[in-house]
């Protein structure tokens, strides 16, 4: 099906998934059978972990290889009354897992034991030589990491050089040299058999802290999880993945201490307060969307400690103060983005760039803003369905930002051509490196050919898939509810889309501040329900015209009107 409003927008509906499976979720629930469809689909037959993605779906933090050695260094350390040094990456979830170690710490330790650096972009991802002279300087004992590390073999030996011990928490692909630290733990390690591959760094350090509490017999650190929430979205790693859910538990229930106006954070009530977001509704596209670019906007335009220092204190006056600042880096960041969105736009024009048929987006600048890297290569991802490589070349080294789509490993792509790099990592969906100028067009070379010998798979995913055909009068107060039970959305566990097949629409009106969403009717076998789409004012003229053609959209909800209503994704037809 193509859309009408899109026009390199294709869709498809998903395969069924096994009728009998269907039909017992459906008598089960006593359910519409799209919904039965959903659940069969996304959860096989461990389908009720959708539903009920409770405390009871959390693993053991002891099932992590490297554990038990990383809690019996870190009871050494509070025995002795040790210095520790923190190290956070700078984006939210090194930021959110940063904080959670230091909150989770902080009781434990004597006051001015513990130190944190969250790093920054001039100094590059993970730990700096800079970092490892002032630990040596400053006589610290331990240093801990978090989303990050893993990939520092060099600068960690300097450190155990010099006495000093390393705790990697991380969860990006190892390199094929480990660092020489007291122990990894990082679920992407090769034979790790944890159940849930594809916790975040700050989910990582979550589970050292649980570990930590409870061999110390304390209570479970819940009050964490707002953090653990807020990074675990921000870095976009999977929900659920068949029936492993524990990245959905962790972020209900992090969303559920955030609506209670509970959690470790204050600065973090703060902030949406001052966004004007309703903690009670809050979603993880508030938190993707709205949330984390203000946080990481410190680190784009500014200094990445004021976003730490904000999830992390306990003074309102102070946060609000903080607020003010990140506010102020996040216009900033903003103005940078789209500027080098537009300076994309035209290299591709200039280079005569064909996404489709070179299968991967390469463009390179001088002097490009680094911090702006990734949302540049995100932005060109998105609109076009295929990898992006944005490249910023300094006078001897140029780094980039990578991003890229299901069915491309993007650090796959990388340690294919590792020779060139003077440093790289990341993990499948986002990685980066940097690069001597000179390797540059051997590079891109390479790059290209690669993804020319790639299959064409990833390709499709440009054609976007559909959860389920759906009638008008399947849609009520109990079908909403039924999906709303399958939230927090994201990567894994998408909002469920839904096909309208042959529908007319009117009582159309134009609504918002800039008149910009579209309101409306649509009938379908004679049944009127009302309908919103968001940013469609300007297609109005071809709702009028598409009489008899379908409607991809999700079941939502009219909090104004108390009633349920359609939210158009897409018009199209076949």
């Amino acid at each position: 099906m193509k859309s009408l409003i899109w026009k390199e927008r294709e869709w498809k509906i998903a395969p069924l998934p096994d009728d009998a499976l269907t039909r017992e979720i459906e008598a089960s629930l006593d359910c519409a059978r799209p919904f039965a469809v959903l659940l069969a689909r996304r959860g096989g037959k461990d389908w009720q972990g959708l539903i009920d993605p409770g405390f009871h779906n959390f693993h053991s933090p002891f099932d992590l290889s490297g554990m038990e050695a990383g809690i019996s260094r870190l009871i050494e350390a509070i025995t002795h009354r040790e210095r520790l040094f923190i190290h956070g990456d700078f984006d939210v979830d090194g930021l959110t897992g940063a904080a959670v170690l230091y909150q989770g710490l902080l009781p434990l330790l004597p006051k001015g034991t513990i130190k944190v650096d969250v790093g920054d972009r001039g100094c590059g991802h993970g730990l700096s030589r800079e970092f490892v002279h002032r630990v040596i300087k400053e006589r610290f004992t331990l240093v801990i990491t978090v989303d990050c590390g893993v990939s520092n073999a060099q600068e960690i030996d300097l450190l155990r050089e010099s006495g000093i011990d390393t705790i990697v928490t991380d969860h990006h692909t190892p390199p094929r040299v480990l660092p020489p630290a007291i122990t990894i733990i990082d679920p992407q390690c090769r034979g790790e058999t944890y159940p849930n591959l594809d916790l975040a760094g700050v989910g990582v350090a979550y589970k050292l802290i649980c570990a930590l509490y409870e061999r110390l017999d304390l209570p479970t650190p819940y009050h964490l999880l707002d953090l653990v929430a807020l990074g675990t979205v921000a870095d976009l790693v999977p929900l659920a993945k068949g029936g492993e859910v524990e990245n959905r538990a962790m972020v209900r229930e992090g969303l559920n201490l955030i609506a209670r106006q509970e959690g470790s954070s204050l600065g973090l009530r703060v902030l949406m307060d001052k966004l004007s977001i309703n903690t009670k509704k809050l979603t993880t596209s508030d938190i993707g969307y709205i949330i984390a670019p203000k946080l990481n906007a410190a680190n784009r335009a500014g200094d990445p400690k004021v976003a730490f220092l904000l999830l992390t204190t306990g003074a309102p006056q102070r946060a609000e103060y903080l607020t003010e600042i990140l506010l102020d880096y996040n216009r900033d960041r903003e103005i940078a983005q789209d500027d080098l969105i537009s300076q994309a736009e035209e290299r591709m024009a200039e280079d005569g760039v064909d996404p489709k048929k070179d299968r991967i987006i390469i463009l390179s600048g001088k002097y490009w803003n680094e911090g702006i890297l990734g949302l540049a290569a995100s932005n060109l991802t998105d609109r076009y369905g295929v990898p992006a490589i944005i490249i910023s070349q300094g006078d001897s080294v140029s780094r980039a930002s990578c991003r890229s789509v299901n069915g491309f490993n993007m650090v796959a792509c990388l340690e294919a051509h590792s020779d060139l790099f003077l440093h790289y990592g990341g993990h499948q969906m986002a990685a980066g490196f940097s690069v001597s100028n000179e390797a540059l067009p051997e590079l891109r070379g390479r790059l290209l050919n690669y993804a020319a010998q790639q299959g064409l798979d990833y390709l499709a995913s440009g054609m976007r898939l559909i959860d389920a055909r759906v009638a008008a009068e399947d849609i009520n107060v109990r079908f909403h509810t039924n999906i709303r039970s399958l939230a927090p959305y994201g990567p894994g566990n998408p909002a469920p889309l839904f096909l309208f097949k042959d529908c007319s629409f009117t009582g159309f009106s134009l609504v918002g501040a800039r008149r910009q969403h579209l309101k409306g009717k649509v009938s379908q076998n004679g049944l009127l329900l009302p309908f919103i789409a968001f940013r469609m004012g300007k297609h109005i003229d071809t709702f009028k015209e598409a009489h008899g053609a379908s409607l991809v959209a999700h079941a939502g909800f009219d909090d104004w009107q108390g009633s349920v209503q359609i939210e158009v994704v897409d018009l199209v037809r076949d």
